[in-house]
């Protein structure tokens, strides 16, 4: 058996030209040797059958041919081999695990180092060149004003929430002598304390019981584009998110992580901010964007942490021209270049605290 790589085993993809052939040869063999005079109807039927399944294989030789080879698409989840191949392609890491360039331990002599800690947006997700993430044009705006003294660190993982930003700080403050945190909230780093239901757990798309999809990069894109998105931990996603921010046991457990990262951070001299990042695209009958934003930034407001909303810059604006593709949600170019600018604004005018 061949290995998988970006491209899935080679096994399964010339599985489609052996049907293909197959087909074509039980096609002509009946045309050739069934007999015109005889059953007429039936020799229509099956005739037109045997086309048909031709054309069908033939047009998803196509579709797994370019869906296998060209397309480098992202889906929300990182569920579809398009997706997994994006990553391969696309997601240059460091040491860390992080995308981003590899950070020294012994920080330069009058650098200010500031890390920006989140998740899939933070991390860049769907976007294949990483310097069009707003993490990477703040540290170019700092170059242009203050050259070699501001260092930004981008430290995210896809599947990140409260507790993993919380543990990654805690590593890379003492080893890599940050100045600075700023946590990148995302309204879904509350996902990992909801309780999973018979709908199933809303961190992962469950695998099909009665196929292997992988095999085929058709098959996955049909199961994950047509069928999974019907799921009701799908459909469900951003309800459950706001049930869970209603939820005073599970807020108050989120409160406590939160609590133990400002405190961590206070104790080590951290300068502390807190960057609220939006969903560009929300469903659902109960979510309300404004009101868990409005919760999030009140509790850290309330411990002492300055906080930059960004929902007010994506507001008014048509979610189609923000987002990465139609199945993705994750924000494109234009919405990280907004984003930064905003990040920007709050980081540039705090001369007092900012290295100048």
């Amino acid at each position: 058996m061949w290995k998988s790589g970006a491209y899935g085993y080679l096994s399964d993809y010339l599985w489609w030209y052996a049907v293909l052939a197959s087909l074509v040869v039980h096609t002509w063999c009946f045309f050739r040797f069934f007999p015109r005079d005889r059953r007429k109807k039936l020799r229509l039927v099956v005739g037109n059958a045997l086309v048909g399944l031709c054309l069908l294989v033939f047009a998803g030789l196509i579709a797994e041919t370019y869906l296998r080879f060209v397309s480098v698409e992202t889906d929300a989840y990182g569920a579809t081999l398009t997706s997994q191949r994006w990553h391969k392609a696309y997601a240059r890491r460091n040491s860390f695990d992080c995308r981003d360039k590899e950070w020294s331990e012994e920080k330069p002599a009058g650098t200010y180092r500031i890390a920006f800690v989140g998740d899939s947006v933070t991390y860049g997700w769907g976007l294949k060149d990483e310097n069009d993430r707003f993490t990477n044009i703040v540290q170019r705006r700092f170059d242009e004003t203050r050259a070699g003294r501001v260092e930004v660190m981008n430290v995210a993982w896809s599947d990140w929430d409260t507790q993993d930003e919380l543990e990654a700080v805690e590593r890379i403050v003492p080893e890599y002598h940050v100045d600075e945190i700023v946590l990148c909230y995302l309204p879904n780093d509350i996902v990992k304390l909801l309780p999973s239901t018979e709908s199933g757990d809303l961190r992962a798309i469950p695998k099909p019981r009665w196929i292997n999809v992988e095999t085929s990069f058709v098959l996955d894109w049909l199961y994950h584009r047509v069928y999974a998105r019907r799921l009701p931990m799908v459909r469900d996603y951003c309800d459950r998110l706001w049930d869970g921010y209603m939820d005073p046991a599970i807020w108050a457990k989120h409160r406590q992580t939160i609590t133990r990262l400002v405190d961590y951070c206070s104790q080590r001299n951290v300068r502390l901010r807190v960057a609220l990042v939006p969903f560009l695209r929300t469903w659902g009958e109960k979510f309300d964007s404004a009101a868990v934003h409005q919760r999030v930034a009140e509790c850290f407001q309330s411990l002492g942490v300055s906080v930059i909303d960004l929902l007010p810059v994506i507001q008014g604006r048509d979610p189609a021209t923000l987002v990465v593709n139609a199945h993705d949600p994750h924000p494109n170019e234009l919405a990280h270049r907004l984003f930064a600018d905003a990040i920007w604004t709050a980081l540039d005018r705090d001369t007092g605290d900012s290295p100048n």
